[in-house]
């Protein structure tokens, strides 16, 4: 039978997308690559974000629509939903799979028509993957802001942040003196217009590459100007609290969009004042062990780590007992090979540095890329494959370069096999 094309593409793209028959094209896409998808890369423009250059882009395409659009900061990988920017791009933040004769499948018509397939059992928990990984990178340190349903986990990934210079400090919660009385009226300075200077009173943390950093939801956050790698819920839910923000011409209004971002209707003046301050859990961000229980030291797992591969846990930890997702940095040393095992989950390969190849497809990681072209760096190993052993072989062609990259698994993937983050062993 024909294949159905959708009459619209990806941003810069020509490449066809399939409109139908998905769960077919996505079997035969696997079986081709050897148990490993290729995505298509899925870059993200926010209309209030200054790029941070660090996502290997042709300089020209971090602003696509010319110095007064919106501007590319974000990568989305393995993305089963869709970025709420209101840029009006097709497919914005959704992860599409090359099939071998040179299609496009999206990865949303692929979970929901293939279930079994791509997410196995838990489907029909999360009705979805209930995770993606993404980069976030920013110019200037991101305004506080919290979210009220999405957690979020950073990995300080040093291949991705070559120009840092040990110097960036993330925010994070409330000092203890911040009484609520005092986010009412940052709320209302918000309103208002003024400088509420919300940031000024948060804890904050030197980023030390090769770390990582679990934010809970509800707490509020502003990352440093660093590239973070950010294995998330599969949600794109945020509301800013820090009303002005720095600039290239210095402090400049966020707008108040952005506080009123998901605002609950029927409310307005004071009651939505306080609706929007409950939306913070000020105990858990006045905690003065905010940063000591939320920094992920890396821990290195030895029962695979041999013959030339290094692998290190960089997010991990249940926050009250769930398993929201995980990550792991993984570097394979010049001319190695290994076979990458894992449970029985669909999981997310993002490479940084270096080129090989992954099952059947070619590795490789560039720089200067244009918006629409497809690259070899990206790759899913749906619940399918992953549920036949999970080896998927894993091989390093550079005579002299490390192979380096991170997989990301989503909900209960490890069990009691995930090490506990400090936030679990914390004494009362």
């Amino acid at each position: 039978m024909a294949q159905r094309f959708l009459d619209v593409h990806l941003y810069r793209s020509t490449l066809n997308i399939l409109a139908d028959g998905a769960a077919q094209a996505v079997q035969a896409a696997a079986e081709a690559g050897g148990g490993v998808l290729r995505c298509f890369p899925s870059f993200v423009g926010r209309k209030f974000c200054l790029p941070g250059k660090n996502l290997e882009l042709a300089d020209e395409d971090y602003f696509p629509e010319g110095p007064g659009g919106w501007a590319i900061d974000e990568r989305w990988n393995g993305s089963a939903i869709l970025a709420d920017t209101g840029n009006g791009i097709h497919g914005e933040g959704l992860c599409h799979f090359h099939h071998p004769d040179g299609f496009l499948i999206p990865m949303d018509a692929a979970v929901h028509a293939a279930p079994a397939v791509m997410v196995g059992p838990m489907y029909r928990t999360l009705g979805g993957t209930g995770f993606y990984n993404k980069e976030f990178d920013n110019l200037y340190p991101l305004g506080h802001h919290s979210h009220p349903w999405k957690p979020e986990a950073y990995n300080f990934n040093a291949w991705r942040n070559k120009r840092y210079r040990n110097d960036c400090h993330t925010s994070i919660g409330l000092l203890s003196t911040f009484s609520e009385e005092m986010l009412l009226q940052a709320i209302r300075d918000f309103m208002a217009g003024k400088d509420n200077h919300i940031r000024a009173h948060a804890r904050h943390f030197l980023v030390e590459m090769g770390t990582g950093f679990f934010t809970r939801v509800r707490t509020l956050h502003g990352p440093a100007a660093v590239n973070t790698e950010e294995p998330q819920r599969d949600r794109d839910d945020f509301r800013f609290y820090q009303s002005h923000v720095l600039c290239p011409e210095g402090e400049v209004f966020l707008g108040q969009e952005l506080l009123y971002r998901h605002r609950p209707e029927g409310l307005d003046g004071e009651a939505l004042v306080r609706r929007l301050a409950s939306d913070i859990d000020l105990r858990r961000n006045q905690d003065p062990y905010i940063v000591e229980k939320h920094l992920l030291r890396p821990i290195v797992d030895k029962s695979v780590s041999e013959g030339g591969f290094h692998d290190e846990w960089r997010v991990y930890g249940k926050p009250e007992g769930d398993e929201l997702f995980s990550l792991k940095q993984f570097e394979l040393a010049p001319r190695a090979e290994t076979l990458l095992t894992g449970p029985a989950a669909l999981c997310i390969i993002h490479f940084c540095h270096g080129q090989g190849t992954i099952g059947k497809h070619k590795v490789e990681v560039k720089s200067g890329i244009r918006l629409g072209e497809p690259l070899d760096d990206e790759f899913v190993i749906p619940y399918d494959a992953a549920k036949n052993g999970g080896s998927v072989r894993l091989v390093n062609t550079s005579d002299t370069e490390p192979l380096v990259g991170t997989r990301c698994w989503g909900p209960e993937a490890w069990g009691h096999l995930l090490p506990k983050a400090p936030f679990e062993t914390w004494p009362n």
